[in-house]
């Protein structure tokens, strides 16, 4: 018994793998104009949609063309005319499974497949070939077939270069490749940002760098910036980074690319030329016409958009600023090269929020929460993620942060020769975490538990998050001289606090933070139950977080587990009582200027430590600010990466033999 009625089997037969190469083709084009949006853009829809497209487009194609192998074998000799054009299907196929010039690999760990996907391309081209054999005929098809296939082989195949030249063991091979590019526009932002990539890309790659201090040129660059600009440069530069990684930018932008672009843009015109010219669209079925003409007319469509996508980027204006063909600016912002090239934004995360479970995210998490308790399986779904929103990186952020940057290398120019002598120097002023600006301040008692280098990071960070809320939320009636700075610190306490939670990868954390951490918000849980029994009132978190420090005043701790709330309520206490009543040490100015200043070194401190292959990672989903701030460190000679020396050596001469 036949599950399916044969009417049903044979327009399924008839219809399958024509659905195959046009799905495969909608995904192509998808991929295409939405590939490198992620480079920009912080949307977990646009992700989830071009992760899907990226698993799908070879999978899909790889099935269309093991079906239009099937379909030749079973074709019939009376239909010789049909088996004949579906096998020029064949090498379009192969431009699929080549895929666009936006998106090669979509994490860095397809860079490292890049021998399995080798094998798949030995494989699928012999399919291709296959299906090109068993329809071998005088039919003018056949021959055209042809020079499309070569080309189909050639990019499938460069993209297997393309992965393999980004992969961890490949990559510092291929810095040799990168186009070399001296300062001699010093007015040229893009090129002195690129000129920042070329040091980066060899810090990604773990290499020991020399620095010069004030004689090297990163020194000129980057130090007399404003903090507005030195971020801008760091962006360019990071989205030449991206594309290395990501995108087929090694092979485009290189004579080999431009002459295999030429090649494949005219085989598709003339192809599409050459079958409208001589086709006889009354020898075939019309929807092998219409598919036929479809894949023609797309081919040449996206070789197309691939060239202005070309044109219109930071690689080509490199190429034609060395060319002096145009003036050395940043290329003017297009519809196909948006001038954002980061999401520039951060996420946030905060602990009180979360364990309220109010609505902070969208009303949507908030109710697919309560769903998903009303079916009880919440013990399946981590509502954290439910939680999450996002803050602009606005201009005051950026000051701080550079501001806080400067200081630190300032310290190093100002005693260079002692920074050459002493590693340790070098490694003591990468490592503040808060300390440092605490002592600053001068207390007289030095009684207090600051919970800053004297605790693992991931203690300190989760004490001081706890601490800053509290203190936020202390005073309703914020005073505007000092706005800013609470404000900074309260988003630069609930992104680090994301990154220690979402992206542990990215924090040093320490052996029993996830304990700590799940005691703590049982910890606060329990305190709401509580308060939500004392009264009807509905809560908000400036409510509770008044409700945690005065609970934590009126009762002693009573520590049975690993939670580090009441050290945190401990902490908030000791800041407020800095500026507030007979004690009054600090003015409440001061107070938020000392609490913005940690929480810039405990950034700092978490850039330094991160790996490059981490920040790698993050630069698929839009970037993080701590990838920036680890750039904006490094060219400001806060690296151990660093061999400081104080000459300049000969600097190789290398000609710019990848672009032209």
């Amino acid at each position: 018994m036949q599950l399916f009625p044969k009417k049903l089997r044979k327009i399924w037969n008839e219809w399958e793998v024509r659905g195959l190469i046009l799905v495969s083709l909608i995904l192509q084009i998808f991929l295409i104009m939405f590939g490198s949006r992620r480079k920009f853009t912080s949307s977990v829809k646009v992700r989830i949609l071009v992760w899907s497209a990226y698993l799908i487009a070879d999978s899909v194609a790889t099935f269309a063309l093991g079906n239009l192998a099937n379909s030749q074998a079973d074709r019939e000799d009376n239909k010789l005319s049909g088996n004949v054009l579906q096998a020029f299907w064949s090498p379009f196929l192969l431009l699929h499974l080549g895929g666009p010039d936006t998106i090669t690999a979509y994490s860095l760990e397809d860079n490292e497949l890049w021998l399995r996907h080798f094998l798949g391309v030995v494989v699928q081209v012999g399919v291709a070939f296959y299906v090109f054999l068993r329809s071998w005929s005088n039919n003018v098809l056949t021959f055209i077939t042809i020079p499309v296939f070569i080309t189909g082989t050639i990019k499938y195949g460069e993209r297997t270069f393309v992965l393999r030249s980004s992969s961890a063991e490949h990559f510092k091979n291929s810095l040799l490749s990168f186009p070399i590019i001296d300062l001699s526009r010093e007015s040229s932002y893009l090129v002195q940002a690129y000129f920042l990539f070329q040091r980066s890309a060899c810090m990604f790659a773990n290499m020991i760098v020399d620095y010069y201090g004030r004689n090297d040129p990163i020194y000129s660059i980057i130090h007399h910036k404003s903090a507005e600009d030195a971020f801008k440069l760091v962006e360019a530069e990071l989205g030449f980074m991206y594309d290395v990684l990501y995108t087929k930018a090694t092979v485009v932008y290189s004579r080999y690319g431009i002459f295999l672009r030429c090649i494949s843009f005219f085989s598709s015109v003339s192809a599409l030329i050459v079958v409208s010219i001589i086709i006889d669209i009354n020898s075939y079925p019309v929807a092998d016409i219409f598919l036929t003409y479809l894949l023609l007319v797309a081919a040449v469509y996206l070789e197309v958009y691939a060239l202005i996508l070309s044109l219109s980027s930071d690689w080509t204006n490199i190429w034609l600023i060395k060319l002096e063909i145009v003036e050395a600016k940043f290329p003017s912002s297009s519809p196909y090269n948006p001038p954002q090239r980061w999401s520039r934004s951060m996420a946030q995360y905060n602990l009180i929020s979360s364990c309220l479970r109010e609505k902070q995210a969208t009303r949507i998490g908030f109710l697919m929460s309560k769903l998903v308790d009303f079916v009880l399986i919440s013990k399946l779904v981590d509502f954290k993620y439910w939680y999450l929103t996002r803050k602009r990186v606005d201009t005051d952020l950026k000051k701080i942060i550079f501001e806080h940057l400067q200081g630190k290398s300032n310290e190093i120019i100002d005693n260079f020769d002692d920074y050459i002598d002493n590693g340790q120097s070098l490694k003591d002023l990468l490592d503040r975490r808060g300390d440092y600006v605490i002592k600053g301040m001068n207390f007289s008692d030095k009684s207090h538990q600051w919970n800053t280098n004297e605790v693992d990071f991931s203690q300190s960070l989760l004490v001081w998050h706890i601490a800053t809320n509290l203190c936020y939320y202390h005073d309703a009636e914020i005073k505007d001289e000092f706005h800013m700075k609470r404000e900074i610190s309260k988003s630069l306490s609930d992104h680090m606090l994301y990154l220690l939670v979402f992206c542990p990868s990215m924090l040093s954390k320490g052996i029993s933070f996830e304990k700590k951490y799940e005691d703590t918000c049982n910890a606060i849980k329990s305190k709401i139950s509580k308060l939500k029994e004392m009264s009807d009132i509905e809560w908000s978190q400036a409510s509770a977080c008044k409700f945690l420090l005065q609970d934590a005043k009126d009762k002693p701790a009573v520590v049975d587990d690993m939670s580090v709330l009441h050290v945190g309520c401990m902490l908030a206490q000791t800041l407020l009582k800095l500026c507030v009543g007979a004690n009054n040490i600090i003015s409440e100015d001061r107070l938020w200027n000392m609490i913005s200043e940690v929480w810039v070194e405990m950034l700092a401190y978490a850039a330094n430590r991160c790996a490059w292959k981490e920040h790698g990672q993050q630069l698929k989903n839009g970037g993080e600010l701590l990838t920036h701030v680890s750039l904006l460190m490094a060219h400001l000679g806060l690296s151990e990466q660093y061999q400081m020396k104080t000459y300049i050596s000969a600097l190789p001469d290398r000609e710019w033999q990848h672009l032209f």
